[in-house]
């Protein structure tokens, strides 16, 4: 199962990524490594970017669905 930390209140996606089988963990709680972050907030993209490990898939939610973020997320993590 691929782990994924969300912005918080990105509750739509946290909801749509959880039925498509991902691990997913609110940002805020998220003190484990993972393979993605999802984020809509330009402050939590700088924060991400910078914790985010080589390899961790940044993922900017803005204007995108549930879906197409999880469209984005298979696309690039394979």
């Amino acid at each position: 199962m691929r782990l994924v930390s969300v912005e918080t209140g990105l509750d739509d996606i946290k909801a749509h990524l959880d039925t498509c089988g991902y691990e997913v963990m609110d940002m805020a709680e998220c003190i484990r490594p993972v393979e993605a972050v999802i984020f809509r907030s330009p402050v939590c993209a700088e924060t991400s970017a910078a914790r985010a490990g080589e390899g961790t898939v940044l993922v900017n939610a803005t204007g995108r669905s549930a879906v197409e973020v999880e469209g984005c997320l298979r696309e690039r993590l394979g």
